[in-house]
């Protein structure tokens, strides 16, 4: 079976292959911390900046939780930026260690509007810490990164950015831009397995976590912990997930064999096709217009008259492909397919959107059929 969801997606044989060598004891082999080293500098290349990039075991969300914790005080404001379930997943991360979340919303299927972060913050000159989400999955929506960074940057404020389904597939430039905590997970576009989640913290946010110290109210989710343990005596604050970490480092070894402009474009190209097969099918994007899409995910609507359950189980059972549905308001309203890492490759769309083709006309959808 293909597993064309917007992550997990399928993992190479390659990564694979590696998750299989023998462990060790990381806390005792020293060529276990020159692996973690070695997996950081990578981390740093592909997210494009100098800063210390961390490997915290666990998936993705624990880096949007971990963030939030280290940063975010009882009481404090934080400029909230949502347009979508993980922009909204952020306001629940703030409420839950206390701060207080100013909510900048946009409409799902459209990207967030940069002026409207800027007339926020200036109306409100007490906020230091954002949360923002780049690419928002579960609606295949590309947000701008660069110009909500430089609205930040421009007053101060420290910006925390979910790049988890986007780094890899499309630019993030961590640095240049300006974004303090840059938030990844293997098993998107980097097409390792879930398990591991990526932090990049800048000076200035390590400021904030030193002066926090242990009174960040989480011991897992704290990156103090991660400072005082990893930083400073290259010991590990837990038992690190050594197979992950052995999977993570070959799949970032493929990804920058490739190099990052190869892979963009790849992911430009195989998105057309994507976007292009299901509308010759008969199905609706989702995002307002194609210049809102993620390269990474497209999201379509679900035709009212196709059962989403029973399109779904089709796919998998009769024609071996794996597709996926979406979460909170989009559920049942949406389809997505993750053309994203290893996925994204044209024979692996097309595959994909012969099974979607196949499903939809056995269940009597009379969308148009060509696919190819």
């Amino acid at each position: 079976m293909m597993i064309y969801t917007p992550g997990p997606t399928d993992v190479p044989p390659r990564v694979l292959r590696r998750m299989a060598r023998p462990i060790t004891n990381p806390d005792l082999d020293p060529a276990f911390a020159k692996l973690y080293e070695s997996t950081q500098a990578k981390l740093g290349r592909l997210m494009r900046t100098r800063n210390d990039v961390l490997i915290m075991s666990g998936e993705g969300l624990l880096g949007l939780e971990a963030a939030v914790a280290s940063l975010v005080t009882r009481g404090q404001k934080v400029l909230t930026v949502t347009n979508g379930v993980f922009g909204d997943g952020f306001i629940d991360f703030v409420k839950m260690y206390g701060g207080v979340p100013e909510v900048v919303r946009g409409a799902y299927d459209r990207p967030v509007d940069p002026e409207s972060v800027s007339a926020a913050l200036d109306v409100d000159r007490d906020i230091e810490v954002a949360t923002f989400v780049h690419c928002e999955t579960p609606s295949g929506v590309l947000n701008p990164l660069r110009e909500v960074a430089a609205a930040c940057r421009k007053r101060g404020v420290l910006l925390i950015a979910d790049a988890v389904s986007s780094l890899g597939g499309t630019p993030v430039e961590t640095d240049s831009w300006g974004v303090d905590v840059c938030l990844g997970g293997s098993q998107k576009c980097l097409s390792a397995p879930p398990g591991l989640a990526m932090v990049s913290v800048s000076e200035r946010a390590w400021e904030v976590v030193r002066r926090r110290g242990d009174s960040i109210p989480s011991y897992y989710a704290s990156l103090w912990q991660w400072e005082s343990w990893w930083n400073k005596r290259r010991l590990f604050p837990y038992t690190p997930s050594i197979s992950d970490i052995g999977g993570l480092d070959e799949a970032l070894d493929i990804v920058l064999e490739e190099g990052l402009p190869r892979s963009f474009e790849r992911h430009r190209q195989v998105s057309g096709l994507v976007l292009s097969g299901c509308r010759e099918l008969g199905l609706e994007p989702y995002p307002r217009s194609d210049a809102f899409h993620s390269p990474t995910v497209t999201a379509v609507k679900r035709p009212a008259q196709v059962p989403e359950t029973e399109l779904l189980r089709l796919m998998e059972e009769r024609y071996g492909v794996m597709i996926a549905g979406s979460w909170g308001k989009l559920a049942g309203k949406v389809l997505r397919l993750g053309n994203m890492g290893y996925n994204a490759r044209p024979q692996k769309a097309k595959r994909a959107m012969r099974a979607l083709k196949l499903a939809l006309k056995g269940l009597g959808f009379e969308g148009r059929t060509s696919c190819n």
